[in-house]
């Protein structure tokens, strides 16, 4: 099975220069976690309902002011299309994220994999609640170390 199998397509980047207000209205509209940010030729970032909460809301920042490009992670690690799905949730628990934007044979942005997808459409389903758990284990522990495995939560 392959990325393109399992993967979320037609996604619609946003604007970097688009207001977090805006970034999080489209991920309502959307039922959503994250969006990708750019243009339809290139990926310049991701931005996440945690990257909103924590340099955002926790900073009482204003949302209608803070530009996604100030917000968003751009150090992106992606997958292709074309790729195996073990290797798509390979580079989720070596890279600890949940989710890996998903680039055609040319480098442009046409989707979202994410370990739910992974977990609901792929062959072993239990796979990806054990990645989920390696995922988030090294930040409970960072955020929590004296309450073990039920304290902190997973990166987004």
């Amino acid at each position: 099975m392959i990325v393109a199998d399992v993967m979320s397509r037609g996604i619609d980047p946003v604007s970097p220069e688009a207001t977090i207000q805006q970034a999080a209205i489209r991920m309502a509209e959307d039922d959503v976690g994250a969006v990708l940010v750019g243009s339809d030729d290139q990926l310049e970032g991701i931005l996440t309902d945690r990257d909103i909460i924590l340099r955002v809301v926790v900073d009482g920042l204003d949302v209608t002011s803070v530009r996604v490009r100030d917000v968003m992670s751009s150090t992106l690690f992606t997958c292709n299309e074309m790729d195996p799905v073990a290797d798509a949730l390979k580079e989720m628990t070596e890279r600890q994220v949940r989710r890996l934007p998903v680039l055609d044979s040319e480098g442009r942005p046409i989707g979202l994999v994410t370990l739910s997808d992974l977990g609901k459409r792929g062959r072993d389903p239990g796979q990806a609640t054990e990645i989920l758990r390696e995922i988030a284990e090294p930040h409970r522990r960072e955020a929590r170390p004296d309450k073990g495995e039920d304290a902190g939560t997973p990166q987004s």
